[in-house]
C-alpha cells in the first residue's frame, strides 16, 4: 500500500483499484453468477442461500457465494487488493464473509448504512501510531460496468470518522443527504472501503442490472 493510498483511505474511508481482474474471469464469473440465480436455495448446497429482498425477484443475494463455485475463490487473494486488506486491518484478518448482490429496474436503490458515530463495533475505523485500523473491510468487485445511472455504490465521504450523528437517520433514502459520492467502476475494477463508512447506493435510472461481488 503506497503513500497515496495510505492517504485517500484516511480520507476518504475507500478507495478504487482499476482493473485487477482479468476479463476472462470476469466473463466466466458473471455467467456463472446468473446460471446460480435461475435455481432456488433448495437446489444449493448449504450453507449458499438465495435472498429476495422486498418480495421483488428482480432484487436477490447469494449469500456464502463463495462456497456455491471453487471460480469464486479467485476473489479471495488478488495480490493489490490483499495487500491493501491486510495492511490496514491493524494485525491477523479473516474473511468473514461473501455474498452475490444482483439488483435491477428502474427506481432501485441501497438504503445508506453505517458511520463513525454513534460507533458499530463490529465495523470501527481508528488511526493509531501510524496504523490504520479499520475492523472490517469490503472489497467490492463489479461483474457489470455499473455507471451513476445504473445505481452504482456511493458513499458519504469521510463519514468513518465522523465525531457527530448523521442527522439523516440510518438506513436512509439516498436522496435525502447532500453529501452522497457516487463510485462508478466497471467490470475488473475493485472498491476497498471501510465499513465503518456510510455507504449504500443511488438510484437506479437506467434499468440495467448491478451484478456485484462482495468479500
Amino acid at each position: 500500500m503506497n503513500d497515496e493510498q495510505k492517504y485517500l483511505f484516511d480520507l476518504q474511508g475507500y478507495i478504487v483499484l482499476k482493473n485487477v481482474v482479468p476479463e476472462n474471469i470476469i466473463q466466466s464469473v458473471e455467467k456463472l453468477t446468473r446460471n446460480l440465480l435461475t435455481g432456488t436455495s433448495s437446489s444449493l448446497s448449504d450453507p449458499v442461500k438465495i435472498r429476495n429482498y422486498d418480495n421483488n425477484d428482480k432484487n436477490r443475494r447469494i449469500c456464502n457465494i463463495l462456497e456455491a463455485d471453487t471460480a469464486f475463490q479467485y476473489f479471495i487473494d488478488i495480490p493489490e487488493v490483499i495487500d491493501i486488506v491486510q495492511e490496514i486491518s491493524g494485525d491477523t484478518y479473516r474473511l468473514n464473509h461473501t455474498y452475490g448482490q444482483f439488483w435491477t429496474g428502474i427506481g432501485n436503490y441501497t438504503t445508506f448504512h453505517f458511520h463513525g458515530t454513534p460507533l458499530v463495533p463490529q465495523a470501527s475505523y481508528r488511526y493509531h501510531n501510524g496504523q490504520i485500523i479499520s475492523t472490517l473491510t469490503k472489497a467490492v468487485f463489479p461483474l457489470l460496468d455499473c455507471n451513476e445511472d445504473d445505481g452504482c455504490f456511493a458513499v458519504i465521504p469521510g463519514s468513518h470518522k465522523s465525531n457527530f450523528k448523521r442527522p439523516f437517520g440510518d438506513h436512509h433514502h439516498p436522496r435525502m443527504s447532500p453529501k452522497i459520492e457516487p463510485i462508478p467502476a466497471n467490470a475488473g475494477d475493485c472498491i476497498i472501503f471501510s465499513e465503518a463508512l456510510s455507504h449504500g447506493s443511488v438510484v437506479n435510472l437506467s434499468g440495467r442490472t448491478r451484478n456485484t461481488l462482495y468479500y
